[in-house]
């Protein structure tokens, strides 16, 4: 049997283009060609893409098979964009959000994964089955989406029947584990939660703190499900809990679906954010602030907070300019209190600070006071 290279074209505003490109790429595609989007694009009624741009693809796209060809459009597309696009392209399309389940079906081990990826996947996909259902003409899109008006019809209500089964069985994973947690709170163990953007090293550091061995790596969404282990500090267990990655404007299907994952933050005592500091400034503050966003709908409030600079020992500052920059964002946006530790989850430079942080916090009392620590002993 031969095997063929999967293709992509990326579609993606300037500011996405980087975060959008490592995402396509971690799926092992070879992306032929990049559309760029200015800050001042608005999509088109019915394509989404200008007319001039879609003629371009359409001439990329011509004779390719839609198994191995994907244009992906780093953005909510609505149903009439996606299927119109498909008809004139004739190869699949996919979005934002489709982009990152893609990614997290090659990372879901547990069975909870699985379940929350399938009802991410089947809630986005409902609106575009209606619009289906509303075609006279279903017979013109390519691959799957060629059946009759009442064999879609009825795949809708397979969808919802499959949708209403998946959320009883997440009901009863959730009621489990919130069950396990509060055995934990019982025996005086407090809870810190280790989040942030994708790959800034969240399991790296889940390891160093733990004495854990899981898997770690470039690729982008690693941990789906919560990891947990425990450290005794100051003579007391202390259970850290690993999740999921943050990322800029984090879909709602994927937020509502992974919500029993997410809650592992919400309940927490503490949150460790962990952060890139080979980043440029801009882009490290960019990500913060996407990162507290995220941390807001989830209902994180009103608890510490620590930035730990990660990946230090790559820079010659040791993280210095970084960690200003994340003080100045948090001294602006986050209202408790937090502080700043630089560390390398690789090297196990500034654990020893980092704990001590870890320790201050979980001894003060539910109203803590605001306060930076950026300037650590060398």
């Amino acid at each position: 049997m031969g095997w063929a290279r999967k293709e992509a074209i990326l579609v993606a505003n300037n500011e996405d283009l980087d975060e959008a490109l490592a995402l396509v790429r971690s799926l092992g595609a070879e992306v032929i060609e990049v559309v760029r989007l200015s800050r001042w694009f608005a999509p088109d009624k019915s394509t989404y893409l200008r007319p001039g741009t879609v003629k371009k693809l359409r001439a990329l796209t011509s004779g390719k098979d839609p198994e191995y060809f994907t244009l992906y459009v780093y953005d909510s597309l609505k149903p009439r964009h996606k299927i119109n696009l498909m008809k004139e392209l004739k190869v699949n399309v996919k979005d934002k959000v489709e982009l990152i389940l893609e990614i997290f079906a090659i990372h879901a081990g547990s069975k909870e994964a699985k379940l929350q990826i399938e009802m991410a996947r089947l809630l986005h996909s409902l609106p575009l089955i209606k619009e289906w259902i509303n075609k006279s003409k279903l017979r013109e899109l390519p691959g799957f989406m060629g059946p009759g008006k009442y064999a879609v019809d009825t795949y809708y209500t397979h969808v919802r029947k499959r949708i209403a089964k998946i959320r009883r069985e997440l009901v009863l994973l959730r009621d489990r584990r919130a069950r396990e947690r509060e055995r934990r709170l019982k025996w005086g163990i407090p809870h810190i939660a280790i989040g942030g953007y994708a790959n800034a090293g969240k399991t790296t550091l889940f390891n160093l703190l733990t004495a854990e061995s899981k898997p770690t790596g470039p690729e982008m969404f690693t941990t789906l499900s919560p990891k947990i282990g425990v450290r005794v500090i100051d003579g007391r267990k202390v259970a850290f809990i690993d999740t999921v990655g943050f990322i800029k404007d984090l879909p709602h299907e994927v937020i509502e679906a992974f919500r029993a994952t997410l809650e592992q933050i919400t309940s927490s005592h503490l949150l460790l954010l962990v952060v890139d500091s080979t980043e440029p400034p801009s882009l490290i503050k960019e990500k913060v602030y996407s990162s507290l966003d995220t941390l807001s709908r989830i209902g994180y409030v009103g608890k510490g907070l620590i930035a730990v600079i990660n990946k230090v020992d790559r820079l010659r500052d040791k993280g210095i300019s970084a960690a200003l920059a994340v003080n100045d964002l948090l001294e602006k946006n986050y209202l408790w209190g937090w502080s700043v530790v630089r560390i390398s989850a690789k090297e196990g430079y500034g654990l020893d600070w980092l704990l001590e942080e870890i320790k201050t916090q979980l001894n003060k009392t539910q109203e803590i006071p605001k306060y930076s620590s950026i300037g650590q002993a060398e």
